[in-house]
């Protein structure tokens, strides 16, 4: 008899939500997440997010493992991964990050990328360096889509507050 593939089923649901537009996804998505316990108010954000987040997820609520950190800062942050090759040039590096994006009068992914890498260089560290710890300080973790993207939605304010809470943890 037929035998049920769960891989292969599996692999048609990703291929379906990779076909399927962020806005059918919306309400779907937005259910799965107030059900977590998220408040989604902006559905404009909730469509930005599904587009960037859409690839990563094979069944429906990974949505929310995804992307809960869009609308929510991370409850746990992974100190562990960072503090290994944490040192105080990373810590000024950091507070120097914060200064810059506080002054910056443009809010968008490209921009915050390439001031980024700028004090990187000036201040002789390797991008590769404090990109994982700069995620890790805005989700938590080492996972999600591109940093810059998730810091251009998360907004300003809120970037800078999640590097200061990691600053204080590592610290």
């Amino acid at each position: 008899g037929a035998k049920f593939d769960y891989e292969k089923a599996k692999w048609f649901n990703h291929e379906w939500i990779k076909q399927m537009d962020a806005q059918s996804l919306l309400p779907v998505v937005k259910t799965i997440l107030e059900e977590k316990g998220l408040t989604i108010n902006n559905d404009q954000l909730l469509e930005k997010v599904i587009g960037l987040v859409k690839e990563r997820c094979t069944l429906l609520p990974d949505f929310y493992e995804q992307s809960s950190f869009f609308f929510q800062r991370p409850v746990t942050i992974d100190t562990d991964s960072v503090k290994p090759k944490w040192n105080e040039a990373k810590q000024l590096f950091f507070a120097e990050v914060i200064r810059n994006f506080q002054l910056s009068s443009t809010w968008d992914a490209h921009e915050l990328e390439n001031n980024f890498k700028e004090m990187a260089a000036v201040n002789k560290i390797k991008p590769g360096e404090v990109l994982l710890p700069f995620r890790i300080m805005l989700v938590g973790g080492k996972f999600g889509p591109h940093v810059f993207d998730i810091a251009a939605l998360i907004g300003k304010e809120e970037t800078i507050q999640r590097i200061k809470n990691a600053l204080s943890l590592l610290a």
